[in-house]
């Protein structure tokens, strides 16, 4: 018996397939278009929204933007790849109606486009708010780091700067040498092309400048390191623990159904100042009075945590405490020391009260201690100096009402496990293909992770609602 055998390719069919027929009914392509179709593209800002009157006609942006989120949907970001997809991929054939625009065309459109594409990302925020899939009763917050396109190759340090100038200084010094001992020499002696070496003492020199320029230019900023190429990313450690240059993105989740609410792509290093500003644009996209949020305790600050009970935000964030390092680690603790809020004191491990001393306003905290130190038999294991001073931040109350609320609602923690980390690993695996982002700078960053979140939160929300009622959904909206 012989096998299965296919259509010969000179056959001429008499009927036919059209692109809707090939394009199955639920295919989420059906989705993208139906929701690019309700955006309003003058208003959220992409370039060419309106037509030109003369000249050759552009691609329409809703178009591109089509092409986009199913390529981001399809770990397909490439503006090279999305033009091969637009010739043999039904799918995208369907979409854009066989159009099929060049790399160029698809790359500047990103390009230009950043902050369009984030306003898009915030339009289907809120189409899911009116499809009351955000309840907004719990969100979780978190960072993760995101490799820029730029590698370690591209970082350039201020000690290596310095070395540089110094291997400069000795080479310049070297030529010079060669040069005097011409001089003394009787001519054409040595054999020396003067001209040549006076040339070459000449490039040394302005590369000298440029190290020392580019190092006081480092010095001036308050940084240690740039990355050629990508002056706004930072060293980060990312997957396995290790360093490299990247962003960090910050997310806000919804723990009913894990849509992202809010993203933001900053240079930060760690979380600490993050929490007040992203659940704060989570707070005005839902429009909601009070908001309970939940991080990790990479969040742990103290004034952000109070500024958030100030604007109606609650935080179930765990405290994080430096760990005192003096004496090798073996002095006593922070935490041996018991506040008082009746009267305002500490009692230390030796029973004395510290009173209240003065106030720092840089380190935005309360000074506490005692006279006692001075004959205190437990000094040694208390402190090096004279007297062992308790500090207390403005913001302590907050941390300590937070604190209060992890212990006491220990799910919470449970649910910010639950909902945000999945999230960053689909957007890391699933989306961008466990691949550094495509695009330099936070801007560029900020385009590629409004694409992403918005592929992701499409396919969510039709995984919770099903693609024919999406569709009906929009189609109404």
């Amino acid at each position: 018996m012989g096998y299965q055998a296919g259509q010969s390719r000179e056959q001429i069919a008499l009927f036919a397939t059209s692109l809707e027929d090939a394009v199955e009914p639920d295919n989420l392509v059906r989705v993208i278009d139906a929701f690019v179709v309700g955006l309003d593209l003058v208003a959220l800002g992409f370039t060419k929204a309106r037509p030109a009157g003369t000249g050759r006609p552009a691609y329409d942006p809703a178009d591109l933007l089509r092409l986009y989120v199913y390529g981001y949907m399809n770990q397909v970001r490439s503006s090279r790849r999305l033009e091969r997809e637009t010739k043999r991929n039904v799918e995208t054939m369907w979409l854009l109606r066989r159009l099929s625009p060049d790399h160029k065309t698809i790359a500047q459109f990103r390009r230009e486009n950043g902050p369009a594409l984030q306003a898009s990302c915030r339009h289907f925020v809120k189409f899911c708010q009116d499809q009351d899939l955000l309840k907004g009763q719990w969100i979780a917050i978190d960072g993760s780091k995101f490799e820029a396109v730029a590698s370690r190759k591209a970082l350039i340090r201020e000690a290596d700067l310095r070395k540089q100038e110094q291997a400069l200084e000795e080479s310049i010094a070297r030529y010079l040498g060669m040069l005097e001992q011409a001089d003394v020499a009787e001519e054409g002696v040595l054999g020396i092309d003067r001209a040549a070496v006076q040339s070459a003492v000449e490039q040394l020199r302005e590369e000298q400048t440029r190290a020392q320029s580019h190092r006081q230019r480092l010095e001036q900023a308050g940084q240690t390191y740039e990355v050629q190429g990508e002056e706004q990313a930072r060293l980060m450690r990312t997957g396995g623990g290790t360093a490299d240059i990247a962003y960090n993105v910050q997310a806000a989740v919804d723990t009913q159904h894990l849509l992202v609410v809010h993203h933001e792509v900053t240079n930060e290093t760690n979380d600490l100042r993050s929490l007040l500003p992203v659940a704060r644009a989570v707070k005005e996209a839902l429009g909601c009075d009070t908001l309970n949020v939940v991080a990790d305790k990479g969040y742990s600050n103290a004034q952000q945590l109070g500024q958030c009970e100030q604007q109606g935000i609650i935080a179930w964030v765990p405290i994080k405490r430096t760990v005192n390092n003096s004496g090798q680690g073996k002095l006593y603790d922070r935490t041996r020391f018991a506040y008082d809020p009746s009267n305002d004191t500490y009692r230390c491990p030796a029973n004395e009260v510290l009173v209240y001393q003065k106030s720092n306003n840089h380190l935005r905290a309360r000074l506490y201690g005692t006279a006692a130190c001075a004959g205190c038999a437990q000094r040694s294991n208390c402190t090096k100096s004279r007297q062992r001073i308790v500090t207390r931040s403005f913001d302590e109350a907050a941390m300590e009402r937070s604190q209060r609320r992890v212990d006491d609602t220990p799910q919470a923690m449970q649910a910010r496990r639950q909902s945000v980390e999945p999230v960053f690993g689909t957007l890391k695996h699933r989306v961008l293909g466990n691949a550094r982002l495509l695009m330099r700078h936070l801007s560029g960053a900020g385009a590629e992770m409004a694409l992403a979140v918005l592929a992701y939160n499409l396919k969510r929300v039709c995984n919770v609602m099903g693609s024919a009622q999406i569709k009906i959904k929009l189609a109404a909206g």
